[in-house]
């Protein structure tokens, strides 16, 4: 699934919500089952490539379809007859019952953590818990690096929110292998499904911050 001009995805969308407003929607409780066989999909038919593996989209990408996707019936809709450089998913690649639960799978994602509950963006503090605790005082007592908001916002979703990995290669440990230059090169001129961020959303400066950040992995 493809990037799409802001405007013509609200218009487009507009249209399609109208429509699925006059048609019936069951409501039912969505299966583990179907869940787990609607991120199965999910990931096969390449979706989580424009849209994020949690349906978080990205500017530079495609936009966010979790954590309240669209009515099913819009969705199916959707990508029967999708606008701008979305590919068109015919039944014989994606049936409706594959797109029921790929929206069952939508459906299931909680709402991100706001920021400001995670300490490690938060100079060790978090409304949810407050300062940290003096156990853990050696590892926040610094405020975060600069590149650590950079690479929650643009990164994890791929590379684990403490570069565990996940889609993408866990990043912990990588400056045993490779120097912040070619981290930053790598991030400039990506190879493989890894989505182009620099220049745009990533400045030069993100890119170094970035960088930086990944390289503190431990």
């Amino acid at each position: 699934m493809q990037a799409h001009s802001g405007s013509t995805i609200r218009i487009a969308m507009a249209a399609v919500l109208a429509a699925a407003c006059t048609w019936p929607i069951l409501s039912h409780a969505d299966s583990a089952v179907d869940i787990e066989a609607g991120r199965a999909l999910f990931m096969q038919k390449g979706c989580y490539e424009c849209h994020g593996i949690f349906g978080q989209g990205s500017i530079a990408t495609g936009p966010a379809l979790a954590p309240h996707p669209v009515p099913l019936p819009a969705m199916e809709a959707y990508v029967r007859d999708p606008k701008g450089q979305m590919p068109v998913f015919s039944e014989e690649i994606l049936s409706n019952d594959d797109v029921s639960k790929i929206h069952s799978y939508l459906a299931s994602l909680p709402p991100s953590q706001p920021a400001d509950s995670i300490a490690l963006l938060n100079n060790g503090t978090s409304l949810a818990t407050g300062p940290v605790s003096s156990s853990s005082k050696s590892r926040t007592e610094h405020p975060p690096a600069p590149g650590a908001s950079i690479y929650a916002a643009n990164c994890a979703a791929c590379h684990g929110q403490t570069g565990e990995g996940g889609v993408g290669p866990a990043l912990i440990g990588i400056s045993s292998r490779y120097q912040t230059a070619d981290i930053e090169a790598r991030i400039r001129e990506p190879s493989g499904i890894m989505p182009h961020l620099y220049p745009k959303p990533l400045s030069a400066r993100d890119v170094q911050d970035v960088a930086g950040y990944v390289v503190s992995l431990k």
